[in-house]
């Protein structure tokens, strides 16, 4: 069997694989492992399958990865949102769109120390979507501005994709997180500026507006919202600018703001110490579950992956890239224009796990900037998080809110699409915007 049948081969079988419904992470261990007994043999096969997942689970960077999952759910549990969410929203009272503003304010603020895109819209939406129903909100809006608003948590660090990117690339991990704040506020910049012009455009679908509503439950308490703002100002300062300082590396600053995320768990819930009991149990066994998920999918990666350099699939297709008469820019955007379809059916980490081994090495031998190209392609990636059928922020929006079906939630944030396709494009022509901060600190 040559090597280009035999790619055809395992690659078709994880389709197979997907489509059945198979675990994503026991679909790219199982198809690793016949791609490797069909190419060197039973034992070679048997001997990668004992001692990958060793390998690959075992790097020190890998300790980044809990810590910020960690970290994303004492953010939560510590009610970090609720209070920022309020007072925006009585600052924004008279803006167009104003809610919509407060909400998308809000979901940047907590996505800046949770690194969730879920933990961001479920610490945000049922909040959010309530005060704007309230407001007479079209409810495919409400839904819209709470599932988009809360893709930034997978680019504004800390970022577990961002992550998972350097573990696969071996970039550094302290620069890609630096590089995702441009990308990250200019995202926020671009969805707020969308929500005014609609909102002008369109104010039938912004109902009273926020000067109209939060008054009615009283004048939302400065000092809650100035505390909130406080706290999630000190994560950030914590792990953001213990790395640009390089007081902390990468690795310290995620364990050190996870210590300190759950201390704030610890001082909502002191006064109740049943609630304090339940909230700590929840945040480190909703922690293990979710690391469980992850690793699984990195070790299954690690397996499909590994077999997939071993055949000389990167190298085939890097040869074959290179060699069209085309710019190498071109080709860079054909790679990045494959990641839209693929994220309507996978998720995020798997992406990630299958196609940046094959596409990392084309990219750098085209001579184009690792960093970039990794912020460009979780950037993309983020937008699978949207569109259907797999769009997995849809589907937490729709399950927090029985009051919104999926397809009305798919209709919200599919809105949100054209805008992250202006903010890819600003980052591939000017790549500052995501150099920028790294390049300051001498980590690029």
């Amino acid at each position: 069997m040559s090597i280009g049948v035999l790619l055809l081969v395992v690659i078709g079988l994880l389709f197979l694989c997907l489509l059945s419904g198979m675990r994503i992470a026991l679909a790219l261990a199982l198809c690793g492992f016949t791609g490797f007994y069909l190419l060197n043999g039973f034992d070679v096969g048997m001997s990668t399958l004992g001692a990958l997942p060793i390998a690959s689970g075992s790097k020190f960077t890998l300790l980044v990865i809990p810590m910020f999952i960690l970290l994303g759910i004492a953010a939560q549990k510590a009610n970090l949102a609720e209070g920022a969410y309020r007072l925006m929203g009585y600052l924004l009272r008279g803006v167009p769109g104003g809610l919509a503003l407060a909400t998308l304010t809000a979901c940047a603020a907590f996505a800046a120390v949770s690194g969730s895109s879920i933990a961001t819209v479920i610490s945000i939406g049922n909040l959010a979507i309530t005060e704007m129903k309230r407001a007479g909100y079209a409810m495919h809006v409400a839904a819209g501005v709470v599932g988009a608003a809360g893709t930034l948590g997978v680019l504004i660090p800390p970022s577990v994709p961002l992550v998972i990117y350097g573990v696969l690339t071996g970039e550094s991990i302290g620069a890609l997180l630096m590089a995702g704040i441009g990308p990250g506020v200019l995202s926020a910049v671009i969805y707020g500026i969308g929500i005014v012009i609609r909102a002008k455009r369109h104010p039938e679908l912004f109902g009273k507006g926020a000067e109209d509503v939060l008054p009615q439950a009283g004048r939302p308490p400065l000092g809650q919202g100035l505390y909130s703002f406080f706290r999630i100002g000190l994560l950030f300062l914590i792990i953001i600018g213990g790395m640009y300082s390089g007081f902390f590396t990468a690795v310290e600053a995620s364990a050190v703001g996870a210590f300190f995320a759950i201390l704030m768990v610890v001082v909502e819930h002191a006064r109740k110490p049943r609630d304090l009991g339940r909230n700590l149990w929840e945040t480190f066994s909703e922690a293990v579950s979710l690391n469980g998920m992850v690793f699984s999918l990195l070790i299954g990666g690690a397996i499909f992956s590994t077999f997939m350099v071993a055949a000389g699939a990167p190298a085939m297709i890097a040869d074959w890239l290179t060699g069209l008469p085309v710019p190498a820019w071109m080709i860079v955007a054909l790679i990045l224009l494959i990641l839209i379809p693929m994220g309507m059916f996978l998720d995020p980490t798997s992406i990630l796990l299958i196609m940046v081994p094959l596409t990392y090495p084309v990219v750098t031998e085209l001579g184009m900037d690792g960093i970039w190209f990794g912020l460009l392609f979780v950037k993309l990636i983020e937008i699978g998080l949207l569109t259907p059928p797999l769009g997995l922020n849809a589907f937490v929006v729709s399950g927090i809110r029985k009051d919104i079906p999926l397809n009305t939630a798919f209709k919200g944030v599919l809105w949100y699409v054209q805008l992250d396709i202006v903010v890819v494009i600003l980052m591939f022509a000017f790549p500052a915007i995501v150099l920028f901060i790294p390049s300051q600190m001498g980590l690029h």
